[in-house]
């Protein structure tokens, strides 16, 4: 008779002293009450709600810091927002719509105080070839992306952003930056002809089939812009203890500053709005956007009609891609920021998605978390979300007292400001640790770059995830196998070891292995034991397979032995055949009691062939 202590390593689980192996199915009656209970309650609300959190606790003294904070950002995003919304191939007001809703609905919705969501340069490149089409239309795809968005967070399904792994990461963005950075080499020159697109190969070409548009003046100013906030960024390292408060702010404001220089200079240099100093951003529309839903179908400026599935035609893998990316984003951005408190990515994600379903009806352009307005919004102290909302308030006063203004702002300007953020977005830091610590981890790097440059960024990605999943794939599907020959109680011993769990992919190789390794010995093995200590699931294709390798080794006149199975893994087996896996499973400390109390216990015919 089987002992029941020995049977498993789990020797007190309750299923094994009722001789019970069967898998346990969910109780969905009590699992959506307890989860309808769960999301009804007021905890939850606040969760969800984090405005309902910090407002009543809002002290005065934290008003200060706030309006400070929510002012340096404002006077950043003003010139970011109008870059990026150029660079989308928008009129330069969508980026500061979008910049707008965006902080309302992080101010409602988000858990970091410092976190703020924003145009950014990667949002506005990856829709950039779709506005070339749709225009407004694009509004769609910001509302999609939104949708796909709050659903990772409702669903919790952050976990996909696992599957971009650090180097792909790198590789997009490192192509992202040059891509972007590319881009903007025409407006630094002043070269007025757009080119066939605005991908990293168009653009290069673009710029040197046209070096007769360049445009001295604006070269000139665009390359000093460039040097005069690089050397704003060194200012940190300045240590005159006096000037350090006014490095600190320069630093700040450094967009501010440049756009209001080259502004200042526009201005004073033309005499003749017909023909200007340099190439200005024209004008900005004045006032509150006008709010309108997302259209299902659209008519673009050259009359060709899109239905539904033509403009999902038109923005292809850009729908998940967005949200994959943006959420990605986010939730790095707020761990960077949440001084080791614990994020709630499901939150973040939500707050993303909602802030998007605000821009959606009233700007193309989808917004994302903004590492570089996040860290100005922390170096200015800001103590709570009302930052964001007075961000939000200070940018819809520039739209309606400064679009006048906004007219004079050249676009080398603006193109130096896209640049410099290139240039320290790249993280050379990261990939040299990439080389230095698993070369192999250059192939993903390096083929998420090479596909996101000469192809587009929303495929490379997938070809970089694509690449490392199948590294994934590849090592769940190969797992480190050993063998060991031993003598124990007169019987010559074949021990089986391995690292990891097993699935389906690796079962074949298991039972190819251990015939060649028994083929592989000239001496008569009597009995091979397979270690299951490492391996804490299996599924029903292993499980089928360890039935062929007991087959296989009953007509070698070989005898199976399974070892230090955990409780799980065990029952998986004993569901498959109960019968004949129930006389093989042994949990001892030691291999010579394994095999002795086997040996006693194992009821076979052939046993007597050992003896």
């Amino acid at each position: 008779m089987q002992r029941v202590s020995c049977l498993v390593v789990n020797q007190s689980d309750e299923r094994i002293i009722a001789n019970d192996y069967s898998e346990e199915s969910p109780h969905l009656g009590q699992l959506i009450r307890r989860q309808a209970k769960h999301i009804c309650s007021y905890s939850m609300l606040k969760r969800r709600f984090p405005v309902l959190s910090w407002l009543p606790s809002y002290q005065w003294s934290y008003l200060l810091y706030d309006i400070i904070a929510g002012i340096t950002v404002g006077l950043t995003a003003i010139p970011q927002s109008i870059a990026y919304g150029i660079l989308a191939n928008l009129q330069p007001e969508y980026g500061i719509y979008s910049n707008v809703m965006g902080c309302v609905g992080y101010a409602l919705f988000g858990s970091v105080k410092d976190v703020t969501i924003a145009p950014t340069s990667l949002t506005a490149i990856l829709v950039q070839g779709i506005v070339a089409e749709l225009h407004y239309g694009t509004a769609l795809l910001t509302f999609l992306s939104a949708l796909i968005t709050i659903m990772f967070g409702v669903l919790n399904l952050g976990v996909l952003v696992r599957f971009i792994s650090i180097p792909v990461v790198m590789g997009f963005t490192t192509a992202a930056c040059l891509t972007i950075g590319s881009a903007q080499v025409r407006s630094l020159l002043g070269i007025s002809s757009k080119g066939k697109g605005s991908d990293f190969v168009s653009s290069w070409s673009n710029v040197f089939t046209n070096l007769n548009q360049v445009r001295w003046a604006d070269s000139v100013l665009g390359v000093s812009s460039i040097l005069l906030l690089v050397l704003f960024r060194f200012t940190k390292d300045f240590n005159i203890t006096r000037s350090r408060p006014f490095f600190k702010y320069a630093r700040l404001l450094s967009n501010a500053v440049v756009v209001v220089i080259g502004t200042l200079l526009a201005y004073l240099l033309t005499s003749d709005i017909g023909n200007p100093a340099f190439l200005l951003t024209g004008p900005v529309k004045a006032g509150l956007p006008t709010f309108q839903a997302p259209p299902f179908s659209y008519t673009n400026e050259n009359g060709t009609e899109y239905s539904f599935s033509d403009m999902i035609g038109v923005m292809r893998t850009t729908i998940i891609t967005i949200p994959l990316v943006t959420t990605l984003e986010i939730v790095s951005v707020a761990k960077a920021f949440s001084m080791g408190r614990i994020i709630n990515a499901t939150q973040e994600m939500i707050a993303l998605g909602v802030s998007n379903l605000l821009v959606c009806f009233c700007s193309p352009l989808p917004v994302a978390a903004s590492f570089t307005r996040s860290a100005i919004n922390n170096s200015s102290g800001v103590r709570t979300s009302l930052g964001c909302a007075i961000t939000a308030i200070m940018l819809l006063l520039s739209l309606t007292f400064l679009t006048e203004a906004f007219y004079y702002i050249p676009k080398a300007t603006l193109a130096s400001i896209v640049i410099n953020a290139m240039i320290f977005l790249v993280d050379y830091e990261e990939i040299g640790n990439i080389w230095r610590t698993k070369k192999i981890d250059m192939i993903p790097f390096l083929a998420t770059a090479a596909s996101c440059l000469f192809w587009e960024l929303d495929y490379g990605i997938l070809v970089g995830i694509g690449i490392h999943c199948a590294f994934l794939l590849y090592l769940i599907s190969s797992p480190r196998l050993t063998s060991e020959l031993c003598l124990v109680s007169d019987m010559r011993i074949l021990l089986i070891g391995m690292d990891q769990s097993l699935a389906f992919s690796s079962a074949e190789r298991l039972r190819d292995w251990i015939l060649r390794q028994i083929e592989n010995y000239e001496t008569k093995i009597d009995l091979v034991v397979i270690d299951g200590q490492n391996v804490n699931f299996i599924d029903m294709s292993v499980a089928k397979n360890v039935v062929s390798i007991e087959q296989d080794l009953r007509a070698r006149k070989i005898q199976l032995l399974l070892w230090r199975f955990e409780t799980d893994t065990a029952f998986t087996l004993l569901r498959m055949r109960k019968e004949l896996f129930l006389p093989l499973l042994r949990a001892d400390h030691e291999l010579e009691e394994a095999v002795a109390g086997w040996k006693c216990y194992h009821f076979e015919p052939s046993l007597n062939s050992f003896s």
